[in-house]
């Protein structure tokens, strides 16, 4: 029985590449505030252990602790600039060649790209590619994420954690792709952000 929607197409290295990027967008600012906040939580406890700050009367450090937050809060904002700005960068011209490395390994392994068919029905979607089939749950989606040309999900698999699944929405057959996306949101229940938008271009 055919899903209530369709998808096919064919993962060329342009497909690869902006499945990447999206990937990449979806944990950079995440990755770049974990190092703040390690590194921040590293050099309070040098300070707390190898100055005399807690030597000082309640006053003072109750004013240390302030300006540390404060500094530390500031520290986040800037990091938060940088992942959009510099890290994105950083992140697109990594994803491009790594899109292009895994295009061409699987061209020298399949000798052509990979055919995809994608049905959502009722409950769960299935994937079928270069001969595999795997279904997923709407209900183990964490995610939707989606850029210009591509919807992405962050999707909990039992067998192995949590699991990046994208396609583009050019390859929607016979159907509106905005009222896909209303599917979708219906459908994910464990997703509390809605779609989140992000700029690969």
């Amino acid at each position: 029985m055919k899903g209530k929607y369709q998808f096919r197409y064919i993962e060329t290295e342009e497909v690869l590449t902006d499945f990447l990027k999206v990937h990449g967008m979806t944990k950079i600012s995440k990755n770049y505030k974990i190092v703040v906040f390690t590194g921040g939580l590293f050099i309070l406890l040098f300070m707390l252990v190898y100055s005399n700050v807690l030597h000082g009367t309640a006053g003072s450090i109750a004013f240390f602790a302030l300006k540390y937050l404060v500094c530390w809060a500031l520290a986040f904002v800037i990091a938060e600039v940088l992942a959009r700005t510099f890290g994105k960068k950083m992140e697109m011209l990594a994803s491009t060649g790594d899109g292009q490395t895994m295009y061409e390994e699987r061209m020298k392994k399949w000798k052509e790209p990979f055919n995809v068919k994608l049905e959502f029905g009722k409950d769960s979607w299935t994937s079928f590619v270069h001969g595999n089939k795997q279904t997923l749950y709407y209900k183990n989606v964490e995610r939707i994420i989606e850029s210009e040309k591509i919807i992405a999900m962050i999707v909990y698999v039992e067998t192995g954690g949590k699991k990046f699944f994208g396609f583009p929405k050019d390859g929607i057959q016979d159907a509106d792709i905005e009222e896909f996306k209303q599917f979708l949101i219906q459908k994910c229940t464990g997703v509390k952000k809605g779609i989140e938008k992000v700029n690969i271009e």
